[in-house]
């Protein structure tokens, strides 16, 4: 379940990014505030949020993955999915 919240971070931070003077713009705020919005119920400190965020970005920027580590038994993530972030990530 950790893994499609993590998806789902990495989604909103990229489909909320502004297009700015020929290039994109993404911002950890504006990510959390949809994410918010989202999940009102979610109890958790914006501060933490944020960073999770910024951890999860990173992540995925370093190792193509926004899981922690692996997980046995836990759901596989389809290849063309992840080069379709990885495209994303690299060529907003």
């Amino acid at each position: 379940m950790f893994i499609l919240l993590n998806v789902d971070i990495f989604m909103s931070y990229y489909r909320n990014g502004i297009f700015v003077n020929g290039g994109f713009v993404y911002s950890v705020t504006a990510c959390k505030e949809k994410y918010l919005a989202k999940y009102p119920d979610l109890q958790i400190q914006e501060t933490w949020l944020e960073a999770h965020i910024r951890d999860v970005i990173n992540r995925f920027v370093r190792t193509g993955s926004v899981n922690i580590g692996k997980f046995p038994g836990g759901p596989s993530v389809f290849e063309e999915i992840v080069d379709d972030l990885r495209q994303i990530a690299q060529n907003p």
